[in-house]
């Protein structure tokens, strides 16, 4: 790789503080589990044109995004994550495996991150912190701030919907094709 894949950008660098800081004040809490979110980009009710026209999302993959995107407006930047039941409410979607599967695909596409996994003390679980983007971002962000990403892909391979394989798969051969590009 040449040194400009390997940079990272100063957002991204902005971001790790957010996160570390986002993660820090989580723990600091007393409560259960319970997920951080963090969205990056300008706050508006529109959504990104990227977001419509991304040929790789299904309509109910984008309207997880929308749905997950109007729970940060309506909370602040750095609000709890929706479940599962607030995302089905509002995207009027009863499965849950369908909403696992949405949030799956967004974060294999690097629409969605998952940056922490927080556990307290004595290893009990205690949430995530996300991050939501208004754009896929650059996979050595990606890399930088999920540093499972890799392996999520290559287990979501083995995922139980079809399809979250399918997206994996796409992504995993699109990452070779950019290192045998670089070689």
């Amino acid at each position: 790789m040449n040194n400009e894949m390997v940079t990272l950008r100063s957002e991204t660098l902005a971001l790790d503080a957010i996160i570390r800081k986002t993660a820090q004040q989580a723990s600091s809490t007393n409560d259960g589990p319970v997920d951080r979110m963090i969205f990056l980009g300008n706050q508006h009710q529109s959504f990104p044109t990227a977001m419509v026209k991304d040929p790789v999302l299904e309509p109910v993959d984008k309207l997880t995004w929308m749905v997950i995107m109007l729970a940060v407006h309506e909370t602040g930047e750095q609000s709890a994550f929706p479940g599962y039941d607030a995302i089905g409410r509002m995207a009027n979607v009863s499965s849950r495996s369908t909403i696992a599967r949405a949030i799956a695909i967004l974060r294999a596409t690097r629409w969605l991150t998952l940056c922490v996994r927080r556990r307290r003390i004595d290893g009990r679980y205690q949430g995530h912190v996300y991050a939501l983007h208004d754009e896929p971002i650059p996979l050595v962000d990606a890399l930088h701030l999920d540093r499972d990403y890799l392996t999520f892909l290559r287990g979501a391979l083995q995922h139980g919907h079809r399809r979250v394989g399918a997206v994996a798969q796409e992504v995993l051969n699109a990452i070779s094709e950019d290192i045998q590009a670089e070689i």
